[in-house]
């Protein structure tokens, strides 16, 4: 299956196709909003606003089925999200995509530990990516590695974004992501079939470029 195309992360909807044109995939995040550009991707998993409640202020405003097209991005790592009330309230709003973003799995070292610990890490993401599922949702599911794409591949998602994580200032750090997300979807390759985009954080350059070329096509904020 080849999606070899752009994935927009909006905050609002896309404007209306015209009459005999198809409206593409993309990912539904009010909260974006809220939030100054530089930093986003970490901001967001912050306590700085409730993704969450944002998103689903948002969702309850749209006319029932206008956007069948949009991806709702979910922070499936916050420990107060129902899955079973954000299921009726996607459905209510005609609904039938979900993603997980932004994700907690852009956190790294002693404090990944400690969410992994206090079970809000890649497994509670993936178990509730695997309740959409369940639920009859298509999921799009963010991973910041091939053992965790592999893990929410496991959960029935239909599609995944690799996350090289937020750009460093430091030019050679973000030249070390890059190379770790082609080798992160080299292996991605061998241990699932389902089409691996990749997400463009602000701050990237060139560094991608070689992760691009092996992508089934990008994510970026729109």
């Amino acid at each position: 299956m080849s999606v070899r195309d752009d994935l927009l992360i909006r905050t609002a909807p896309l404007p209306r196709p015209n009459p005999g044109e198809s409206s593409p995939a993309w990912v539904l995040a009010p909260w974006l909003t809220a939030l100054p550009v530089q930093g986003r991707d970490l901001l967001a998993l912050l306590p700085v606003l409730d993704v969450n409640t944002l998103s689903f202020a948002a969702l309850r405003a749209l006319p029932a089925g206008s956007e069948p097209q949009a991806i709702a991005a979910l922070f499936c790592a916050d420990p107060f999200l129902r899955v079973r009330d954000a299921v009726q309230i996607l459905r209510a709003a005609g609904i039938r995509r979900v993603t997980n973003f932004p994700t907690i799995q852009i956190i790294d070292g002693t404090a990944a530990h400690g969410f992994d610990s206090a079970g809000l890490g890649v497994q509670r993401e993936a178990d509730v990516l695997g309740e959409c599922v369940r639920a009859g949702f298509e999921v799009t599911g963010f991973c910041t590695s091939a053992e965790a794409g592999a893990l929410l591949a496991r959960q029935g998602v239909t599609a995944l974004v690799l996350h090289p994580g937020p750009a460093a200032t430091d030019w050679r750090m973000r030249a070390a992501a890059g190379h770790e997300a082609a080798g992160a979807l080299r292996s991605l390759r061998h241990l699932t079939d389902l089409p691996v985009r990749l997400m463009w954080p602000d701050g990237y350059g060139p560094e991608l470029d070689a992760a691009l070329a092996l992508a089934d096509g990008r994510v970026r904020y729109a």
